[in-house]
């Protein structure tokens, strides 16, 4: 299966984002040659604005502008020297206001919120401690703390704003560690949801150890006394809160300020403060703004300006609420999250409100699951009565049309964010485009209930899962103790008529999460596994299945309804994914260059991520010797060093059906491969597998034996004109010495020229042991859609510490 590292799901995350670009959502150019804060200048189209964080309005305040032109006059454009060397007076000043504002608290002021972070949580988090992710803290908190674990300090993250697991991981590391931070933000950007301060504050009251750490960048200005924050108050009532926040957004200037609960910590990092204490202050006209912002802030005016917004988000509140609009965020905060479920619907969505002539932000992943793509938007004082009127209108009027035009109901983006289903009758059915009118779907949970020539004219040769493979793969993988040997089978055909258009099939079942991670990171997740045998396991729906190679999905492009088909084929696999209460899907062995199936999976909701190369030697010659005669002098050596050299030794034997302690001996072999093959982390197949597998005659056995004993075995699937070594076993205690896998892999060559084969298929992994033997690499992608993306988060977490720690 695929191979996700850090490094590739940065370039997943960039392939979303240059389509979403493409799609003119993303990166849009303002053309305006003044800001006022209520329209942009978009191709020569003025948009009312509904996409800012100025959520007050200050940034075009008078007395903030007249500030900041005094001090530019003043001071000019940059006071460019290091603060530990020489403070101005005025950042002492804005120093002072903003400790004011923070009811007395010292406060350091630095020219961004993420340079706060960077210079104060390497300098409060000692060497002894322990970091407590919440899953959506900001991403500029969540990298700074990852580099924190070059010094040994563990890293941990628990679902979003879970007390229980909170509470779980405190007492798991309170015994080992002198702190205990739990890293969150006040209010978070997507849905506008505010930490769980309360309920915070008990527990560190009942874990003197826990400390908290708050970005409350999205909370300050527009709440709370002297506009502090949303939960600065909150934070007060214990002194154990290290609070972060920002001048860029409601408080209408720039930069970030650290608020610190005790002044020890203050005098420490004011001297030693990494990034405060080597880059620049923060430049003179934006130091004129925050002063003139922070003297608004200390004046009654600003809770007239709150009261304004108050008013405003109230207006917006009550016009959504008296529909059916799934509105996800948090009607007391400024942010606004509406939820359209696929991409393709976002897009659209987005679109319409743009033609429309509104400005707003398409929120999409990473920041929220793939099929939790909706629109994003704020209410702001730049805004007016009518315009959010109008706005809110446009909203209740467009949401509808994009789904149906899109082929989609209201329940489908209710159930995609697990919201309650609305009455049948209010929902409106999906307008099915022309095309799709006369295509037809059929699921069967058994391959015996499907024609086996069918079946066969669409599989066979295309990999082992033709029809009586998949008869016996299904009695392999059912009845058996554990869960993890026990899969479903769901079988999808989509026709014309009688002609076939489309036909896969999808096993679901419980999967290790790190099915897809690095061989490294499955080794860390083992050792954890040793203690919790199912941790980061979860059920999955996969094309195809964990036993299967080759190409699954029979797609008849020629059709001119082929991504009707596909469209529907997804929305069959959705309902087996709810149905299954799977967590993700997966749609695999697609080439890298096929540009429209990468665009309709994406629209469809999935994300692409590159799969281990598949290695085929082709076009096998007549004989073993002309095989090797082909290949090149280097190839050539390397057999003989390493096949011929240690042949004489050892008996190699084909056969089709093995005996009862064959069996058990060769199973013994398999589990030895599988407890140390990372490269493909899977939980072992059940031992029945191999006693079906010598009952049929489309399998046979390659053993490897050294005085009488089994010491190598490989697995092997035929088909018409393909061979293909699935299944390998072997002794350790002999492989090192007689090079029993390379001689695997020689003897399935060999055999596959026997038995007349065209191609032999010899799977994913090891490529450079495989193009030894002439075997070509041809690389594949596959599509994935995940509902909670918890695990996959830790995962990527583990890469990324990996990185940090060389």
């Amino acid at each position: 299966m695929a191979k996700i590292n850090h490094h590739n799901f940065v370039d997943t995350i960039n392939d979303i984002l240059s389509e979403a670009k493409k799609r003119g959502v993303l990166q849009l150019e303002y053309e305006g040659s003044e800001w006022k804060g209520d329209t942009v200048l978009i191709n020569d189209k003025e948009h009312v604005n509904f996409g800012t964080c100025g959520y007050m309005g200050l940034e075009t305040h008078p007395k903030v502008i007249q500030e900041s032109l005094d001090y530019t006059r003043r001071y000019g454009t940059q006071f460019s020297v290091s603060r530990t060397y020489l403070v101005s007076k005025e950042n002492y000043k804005l120093e002072e206001y903003l400790s004011e504002i923070f009811l007395g608290k010292s406060v350091i002021a630095f020219t961004s919120t993420t340079m706060a972070h960077m210079s104060v949580i390497p300098i409060i988090v000692g060497h002894n401690d322990a970091i407590i992710l919440d899953q959506q803290a900001h991403i500029s908190m969540q990298t700074i703390a990852q580099q924190m674990a070059a010094k040994g300090v563990p890293i941990e993250m628990i679902r979003h704003s879970n007390l229980e697991m909170l509470e779980h991981k405190v007492k798991s590391l309170y015994d080992k560690h002198d702190k205990i931070w739990y890293v969150i933000d006040g209010v978070y950007s997507m849905y506008g949801d505010t930490a769980p301060i309360e309920d915070i504050n008990a527990l560190m009251a009942k874990y003197d150890k826990l400390h908290l750490y708050v970005d409350d960048a999205h909370g300050m200005s527009w709440y709370g006394k002297n506009g502090c924050g949303r939960i600065y108050e909150d934070c007060l009532k214990n002194e154990k809160t290290m609070y972060i926040s920002t001048l860029a957004k409601g408080f209408g200037t720039m930069g970030g300020i650290a608020v610190f609960p005790e002044k020890s910590w203050y005098d420490k990092l004011i001297l030693h403060g990494g990034p405060l204490a080597y880059s620049h202050p923060m430049p003179p006209p934006m130091l004129g703004a925050a002063i003139g912002a922070a003297k608004l802030h200390l004046s009654d005016e600003i809770y007239e300006i709150q009261n304004e917004l108050k008013n405003k988000l109230s207006l917006a509140n009550s016009i959504l609420s008296q529909t059916d609009i799934p509105v996800l965020s948090n009607p007391e905060t400024p942010i606004y999250f509406i939820g359209t479920g696929q991409p393709n619907v976002g897009y659209n969505f987005n679109k319409r409100l743009i033609d429309e002539g509104y400005y707003m932000n398409i929120g999409m992943f990473p920041a929220v699951p793939v099929k939790n793509t909706g629109l994003r938007f704020t209410i702001t004082n730049h805004n007016t009565e009518e315009q959010i009127r109008s706005f809110c209108e446009a909203i209740i009027y467009h949401h509808p049309k994009a789904l149906e035009e899109e082929g989609k109901t209201l329940n489908d983006v209710r159930k995609a964010f697990r919201l309650p289903l609305i009455e049948e009758e209010k929902v409106k059915e999906p307008i099915l485009k022309e095309t799709e009118s006369d295509l037809t779907v059929q699921t069967f949970e058994t391959i015996k209930d499907i024609d086996k020539k069918l079946w066969d004219s669409a599989f066979a040769d295309k990999g082992n899962f033709d029809w009586e493979a998949l008869e016996l793969m299904e009695r392999a993988f059912s009845g058996n103790d554990l869960p993890e040997e026990n899969w479903k089978f769901h079988y999808i055909l989509v026709t014309e008529g009688n002609e076939l258009i489309l036909a896969t099939f999808f096993t679901s079942g419980l999967f290790k999460d790190d099915l897809l991670a690095q061989s490294d990171i499955s080794k860390i997740v083992e050792d954890e596994r040793k203690n919790n045998k199912y941790y980061l396991s979860s059920k999955t729906l996969s094309m195809g299945s964990l036993f299967t190679e080759g190409d699954h999905l029979f797609i008849q492009r020629q059709n001119i309804h082929w991504k009707n088909a596909i469209g529907l084929m997804i929305e069959t696999v959705y309902n087996i994914e709810d149905k299954e209460q799977c967590n993700s899907i997966i749609l695999r062995d697609f080439a890298l260059d096929d540009e429209d199936i990468n665009h309709v999976f994406h629209e469809l909701g999935f994300f692409s991520i590159d799969m281990p190369n598949t290695n085929i030697v082709k076009s096998l010659p007549c004989s073993i010797e002309r095989y090797y005669d082909n290949l090149s002098g280097k190839k050539r050596k390397h057999i003989r060093d390493d096949v011929f050299t240690y042949l004489p030794d050892i008996e190699v034997k084909f056969k089709s059906e093995l005996s009862f302690n064959e069996i058990q001996d060769g199973y013994e072999l398999y589990r030895n491969v599988s407890n140390v093959n990372f490269g493909i982390n899977l939980y072992p197949y059940p031992e029945k597998i191999m006693k079906l597998m010598s009952e049929s005659n489309q399998w046979e056995y390659i053993c490897l034996y050294i005085d009488n004993k089994l010491v190598g075995i490989g697995c092997c699937y035929k088909s018409k004109n393909r061979y293909y070594p699935v299944l390998l076993g072997l002794n350790y205690d002999y492989n090192q010495k007689f090079k029993l896998y390379k001689q695997i892999l020689f003897q399935a060559v060999s055999r596959a020229i026997e038995l007349n084969k065209n191609e032999i298929c010899m799977g994913l992994s090891a490529d450079l042991e495989k193009r030894k033997f002439g075997a070509e690499q041809i690389s594949k992608k596959a599509f994935v859609s995940v509902k909670d993306q918890y695990n996959m988060e830790l995962l990527s977490n583990i890469s990324v510490k990996m990185t940090f720690n060389g």
